[in-house]
């Protein structure tokens, strides 16, 4: 007994200082947990159970040696001559270190990146050199091609090997010197992708892709047009791309050969140990970009582009102001668009084509069509089978319908906000101080409930839902039950006065707000503005009321001055002088 409560106290202190010191809760939980999940059993291909450790070590390893596997021929394009490249600076690779992450696992090498963070400019002069030689040699060293795995479990059935993600802890020096790399081509390899692809670069995220495809079904709901959305799932993608695929799309982007010829260093003849218990299981790796990697998540865009530059659909997909817009792709989450069943069945059987070519095999199960009603019922069918039907599909933690409706989404929300209080429940009931109490719940609580409200409508209903969770939240972060709030008579401005918490209506507000402003400001011609601004050709509403649109509240704010809100909002200042902000 006397060691549980040294440990229960010991545990409370580290929360308590973590919390205080307004660091990662969830980094402070990780460390105190020491206890890692053991594997307890594994299907084979004949789908039996197996038990033993040899027998689940042996499943392991012919499942990732076959997948690690080269399969696809990819001619590898011609290199063009080349200079030598300028030589590291110190200033390159300080800044590469100070733009890791604290408390990145290490490598098999056993160095934290911590370490490496906490070096002078000795540590940093002395690692110049060595990148300098490796970048005159086009070689790297024979450490840096080795790497610990670990599995990450995803969903569905534990047993499944499938079912887990490999992630690669490779050297933190390597990470470093492929940071110094990245930061050498990333503006060329940016340059390469088109608007569609929102994945990994500056300047984009998740919100433009969502924000695009709810306008698109909103507009298509008002109007009555035909809508068909298609999402498209690889298997283990960047575990399968072959690797002189990427090569060719760097070639063909225009990054420097010099450079290509070290990242072929890095991503050739490499292997990878997995340890499930006591045996270090190796596996060697003739494809894919190493999950883990500074510069991997580049690499697999370029040659998922290298692979689209082959599809011809100028004409194809759905029209959007003189344009039309095909697919949108966050990485390798891609949603492809169009108006009719025909057309989306070709398309699909199209990037099918061109993504086996680079060794990507799209997931029938997972790739999924919804349709709207205005649209023709026809099936779609990859390689003769016909895809899977939904009223719905979670599309980059949104999820979607095409009615708009965004009462699942509310579900959806409800329980994330719960369980993101439930992860920092056991630090607020320590803490005392009602301000960091309330900070804390609005870094983690509000973000889970309020994420990608950017782009829902606003109405009454909404707003009471959200408001009934975040009551029943503040109830149990005040531990006041329903029934004490009636038997003391306390109205909820009361209990909003003890718990100092953020009005989730006014977060969602700013963050909308916000997000309006950013958007209209774009001069890239990126598809989230394009569709915003989209007003169907030849086509009038139906009589009635339609429901509400997204831009329904700023139409409303600036009604009465006379001005459109989208003329206001491509001026920043003026922008943040009105509105919730």
């Amino acid at each position: 007994m006397a060691v549980k409560q040294s440990l229960r106290e010991y545990r409370r202190t580290k929360l308590l200082k973590a919390a205080e010191a307004r660091s990662s809760i969830r980094r402070c939980k990780r460390d105190l947990n020491d206890q890692k999940a053991v594997m307890s059993a594994l299907l084979d291909k004949d789908g039996s159970v197996k038990t033993s450790r040899s027998s689940m070590e042996n499943i392991v390893q012919d499942f990732y040696t076959e997948l690690f596997r080269s399969s696809t021929f990819v001619p590898k394009c011609s290199m063009p001559p080349y200079e030598e490249p300028p030589a590291i600076l110190v200033s390159e690779v300080a800044n590469a270190i100070r733009s890791m992450k604290k408390g990145t696992a290490p490598g098999l090498d056993n160095i934290p990146a911590d370490l490496l963070r906490s070096g002078s400019t000795a540590l940093h002069t002395l690692l110049a050199e060595h990148f300098n030689h490796y970048l005159r040699l086009k070689r790297i060293p024979q450490q840096w091609k080795e790497s610990k795995t670990i599995l990450l479990f995803k969903k569905g059935q534990r047993e499944d090997i499938s079912n887990y993600r490999p992630i690669s802890l490779l050297s933190v020096v390597y990470k470093s010197f492929t940071k110094v790399l990245l930061n050498r081509v990333e503006r060329i390899l940016d340059e390469y992708q088109p608007v569609e692809q929102i994945g990994f670069r500056k300047n984009f995220s998740c919100m433009d892709n969502i924000h695009a495809v709810c306008q698109l079904i909103e507009r298509s709901r008002e109007y009555r047009l035909p809508l068909a959305l298609l999402f498209v799932d690889y298997k283990k993608a960047f575990d399968s791309v072959e690797i002189n695929a990427v090569l060719n799309a760097l070639v063909q982007a225009g990054v420097d050969p010099a450079y290509v010829h070290l990242l072929e260093q890095c991503l050739s003849n490499t292997s990878t140990f997995i340890q499930l218990f006591e045996r270090k299981l190796k596996i060697p790796v003739g494809k894919g970009v190493r999950q883990g990697g500074t510069i991997s998540p580049k690499l697999f865009t370029a040659a998922l582009q290298y692979a689209m530059l082959n599809l011809d659909w100028e004409e194809r997909g759905y029209p959007v102001n003189g344009k039309k817009v095909n697919n949108l792709r966050f990485a390798d989450d891609i949603v492809l668009i169009s108006s009719s069943t025909a057309e989306m069945e070709k398309m699909v059987n199209e990037l099918n084509a061109v993504s086996r070519r680079i060794g990507l095999e799209m997931n029938m199960s997972k790739t999924q069509l919804m349709v709207n009603k205005w649209c023709d019922t026809g099936t779609v069918r990859l390689e003769g089978k016909a895809l899977q039907r939904v009223e719905s599909y979670v599309y980059l933690g949104r999820e979607l319908n095409m009615t708009n409706n965004i009462a699942p989404e509310l579900n959806r929300r409800r329980r994330a906000a719960w369980a993101a209080f439930g992860s920092i429940r056991e630090v607020t009931d320590q803490v005392s101080d009602p301000d960091l109490k309330a900070s804390i719940f609005s870094a983690s609580v509000l973000p889970a409930m309020c994420y990608a409200t950017e782009t829902w409508p606003d109405n009454k209903t909404i707003a009471k839902a959200i408001m009934t969770s975040h009551h029943a939240l503040e109830r149990s972060f005040l531990k006041i039950s329903r029934r004490q709030q009636w038997q003391q008579g306390l109205r909820s401005s009361d209990l909003k006065e003890r718990s100092r918490l953020k009005d989730p209506l006014q977060y969602m507000a700013n963050s909308k707000h916000r997000w309006a402003g950013h958007l209209l400001r774009r001069t890239d011609d990126r598809w989230s503005l394009r569709v915003t601004e989209r007003l169907p050709r030849n086509k009038r509403r139906p009589s009635g009321r339609p429901p509400t649109r997204w831009a329904d509240s700023f139409s409303k704010y600036f009604r009465e001055s006379g001005l459109h809100w989208m003329q206001v909002a491509k001026d920043r200042a003026m922008w943040r002088s009105c509105g919730p902000r």
